[in-house]
């Protein structure tokens, strides 16, 4: 895309859009996932590039990278990344290992080190190819068993293929993202892990008790992803978020929201649109509340790109115009906007008063000189 069309893009997404969240954002990623097959609708990308963060929806995936053993093809990521850079976002990569959607040849590996050398492989290609280009990757994703109960500091970890020839495979995993690029941020990244409003908090507890015994056993890892796959009846609560992030933070760790969306299970009416704003809002607010919460993202543009597409789930409509959600998360930036230059006024109006009463006391005492 030349310069001239990536700034007619931009300049017409501020006049078509009164308010840009990235503008709002001033430097918070705040992002959404893309999809290179929709690069060229230009609603698509005009409501994409309110954002100021993309990840790649299946574009650096295992399954679009290694599509067969052996034969690496980076170009649908490349072209992610690319696109990000032509607009001026951050990008961030999801993710190199996970059980679900892969392609036949990685299920068929057996054996504890073929699947280990397989995994290793992978990603070694995968983070030389980028290094430099993407700071933070999402190592491992849905690796705990859902049932887990997370009692007396237990995790179980899902039944897969992967786990079933390589139990120790999030550890290979995350030591060998280290040893390739020191200065990428490793996230593990999982769902139904908000609090205790999602399956009793149980999830949750048992994906805090596995990656702070990986901090005790001394295997990297900077960070936890949320999800944040909701349904308009199955919600959270701002302070129960709150909760979790601090306590992962507690452990040294960021946060970052990851893949928010909310399903409607009510069809597109006006109240489910409201709630479904509400929910984003109360979101974008505990990230931006906890001082571990690093980036906020939402999984998809459109409600037609999506997932869950019959749940009516993202922040703008099939046409792109934007949604209640969308406004939502405006409003909390700008009231965050607010605060932030009542703050500075404050300090200032301080630092006016200081050098006010620092020019009385050196007055007073050049009166007192004189009167010597």
């Amino acid at each position: 895309m030349k310069v001239s069309t990536i700034l007619g893009l931009v300049a017409s997404a501020s006049c078509a859009f009164a308010e840009s969240l990235r503008e709002l954002a001033n430097g918070f990623p705040i992002g959404v996932a893309g999809a290179s097959a929709k690069f060229n609708d230009e609603a698509y990308m005009e409501a994409l590039s309110q954002f100021n963060t993309m990840v790649a929806e299946n574009g650096c995936k295992l399954s679009s990278i290694q599509p067969e053993q052996g034969v690496y093809d980076f170009s649908d990521c490349d072209a992610h990344l690319a696109k990000a850079e032509e607009l001026g976002m951050k990008f961030r990569g999801h993710c190199l290992i996970w059980f679900n959607y892969q392609p036949e040849w990685f299920q068929n590996v057996t054996g504890y080190d073929n699947m280990k050398n397989t995994i290793v492989d992978h990603i070694t290609n995968v983070l030389t190819h980028y290094k430099g280009k993407i700071d933070t990757w999402d190592v491992v994703n849905e690796a705990i068993e859902d049932e887990s109960t997370g009692e007396n500091g237990t995790w179980e970890l899902r039944d897969t293929f992967i786990s079933r020839e390589c139990p120790d495979f999030i550890d290979i995993a995350f030591k060998t993202a280290r040893e390739v690029d020191p200065s990428v941020k490793l996230f593990y990244n999982d769902y139904d892990i908000e609090g205790v409003d999602i399956r009793n908090g149980k999830k949750t507890n048992a994906v805090y008790n596995f990656v702070k015994d990986m901090i005790a056993r001394g295997v990297p890892i900077d960070g936890v992803g949320l999800q944040y796959h909701l349904h308009t009846d199955k919600t959270v609560q701002y302070d129960n978020v709150m909760e979790t992030m601090r306590r992962f933070g507690e452990l040294g760790l960021e946060v970052q929201i990851t893949e928010m969306d909310v399903n409607s299970v009510e069809g597109n009416t006006e109240e489910s649109f409201a709630l479904q704003g509400k929910l984003y809002g109360e979101g974008l607010r505990a990230c931006l509340d906890s001082p571990n919460c690093t980036a906020f993202l939402i999984w998809g543009v459109g409600d037609s790109d999506s997932w869950r597409k019959d749940g009516y789930p993202l922040a703008f409509n099939a046409d792109y115009t934007p949604k209640p959600a969308y406004y939502a998360m405006i409003d909390v930036l700008k009231e965050y906007n607010t605060a932030a230059e009542d703050s500075n006024d404050s300090a200032d109006e301080v630092d006016a008063n200081a050098e006010v009463d620092a020019e009385v006391d050196s007055a007073a005492e050049d009166s007192a000189d004189e009167q010597n």
